[in-house]
């Protein structure tokens, strides 16, 4: 039996402030359009484990609800929202999982058991075989703030925005991420890993990387929400939020290069703290000569979005992007001279008899 959740009256100012989204969901193989995208955040932002404690959740929600919550005229909710619907309702989304030779495979899963729109009414029920992947967050999860997913129209930025949201927490830095893999993540493989006939011209790496990768990192880097949340640093190569291997002249890996605010989003600042912060920064660098740290920069720097002085934000951020650099230029030296010390003790040792 299926359990009906009726939302409360939503409005935009007080959606659910994050979507929480399992490991396994953000790095499911899935192709979502932006309505289709939107739709399914829904759901995920209004998610509790508590939903499927007696059976399978049901959400439904009014068209003056999704008029507000997904800005669209409420004349036109039913005409953009029916046909997405009508697509969701039969799409599968591939879960990584163990093979019996140990390597990773997909297992393809319909995302709804049922969702339908009619007479001014979404109904969704996700697929109860998914349950695990729903709300299971030992594996860690992504914390993908509502307002922005939701204002970011591009399919494959707002995908990439929510892979990046998985790498929010300090100390857990972005990896490396197969090409191959990472297209998966983007839905552009089919179910047997092959590019999908609609898909053929991102067999091309610079296509991919121009539309999936450079266009997404432009779209968020100018996006007025997004660009207060986190900035792209810029690689030794002078990449903007990313950095590669290559094997030959092949790209095989990617890691993206993204530096988030400490406290989440502006949200949780004020006008008072952010004026606050660029007095205490300026007074320190202009009186006491001092010169600003990476964090004390980056600080400042989401003062300055916040404040609406973007100009003072994007000098900011270009002398927070040469520090980084000139500070991994130091380790690295470091690094090299105690390798070589080593190197030097290794062959002054290495009669020794232990």
């Amino acid at each position: 039996m299926e359990k009906k959740l009726n939302p409360n009256p939503i409005s935009r100012s007080n959606l659910p402030k994050h979507i929480k989204q399992g490991h396994k969901l953000v790095f499911s193989r899935k192709d979502l359009s932006q309505r289709e995208a939107d739709l399914f955040a829904l759901m995920m932002a209004q998610m509790k484990d508590s939903d499927w404690e007696k059976s399978t959740p049901q959400y439904t929600y009014t068209a003056s609800q999704l008029s507000e919550w997904l800005n669209i005229s409420s004349k036109h909710v039913g005409s953009i929202l029916s046909p997405a619907a009508e697509r969701l309702a039969s799409y599968k989304i591939g879960i990584k999982v163990e093979g019996t030779s140990g390597d990773f495979e997909f297992d393809y899963k319909p995302l709804f058991k049922n969702i339908k729109y009619k007479r001014g009414m979404l109904t969704m029920v996700p697929n109860d075989m998914l349950e695990s992947e729903y709300i299971e967050y030992k594996q860690g999860f992504a914390l993908i703030t509502t307002k922005t997913y939701l204002d970011i129209k591009q399919e494959y930025a707002k995908r990439l925005y929510e892979i990046l949201s998985r790498f929010k927490k300090d100390g857990y830095e972005m990896h490396y991420i197969a090409i191959d893999e990472l297209k998966g993540l983007f839905g552009l493989l089919d179910e047997s890993g092959r590019l999908k006939k609609n898909k053929s011209s991102f067999k091309n790496n610079g296509v991919f990387m121009k539309r999936c990768v450079r266009d997404s990192i432009e779209i968020l880097r100018g996006h007025p929400i997004a660009r207060k949340e986190f900035l792209f640093l810029e690689s030794e190569n002078n990449d903007i939020g990313y950095e590669l291997k290559t094997q030959g002249k092949k790209i095989s890996e990617i890691k993206f290069l993204v530096r988030w605010l400490n406290k989440g989003t502006t949200e949780e600042l004020n006008t008072h703290d952010a004026l606050n912060t660029v007095k205490e920064l300026i007074s320190k660098q202009l009186i006491q000569k001092e010169k600003l740290s990476p964090a004390e920069l980056t600080q400042l720097m989401f003062a300055y979005r916040y404040l609406g002085q973007d100009d003072e934000a994007d000098k900011v951020e270009k002398a927070l992007n040469r520090s980084m650099a000139l500070n991994k230029n130091t380790v690295n030296e470091k690094e090299k001279q105690l390798r070589d010390e080593v190197n030097s003790l290794i062959e002054l040792t290495k009669d020794i008899d232990y």
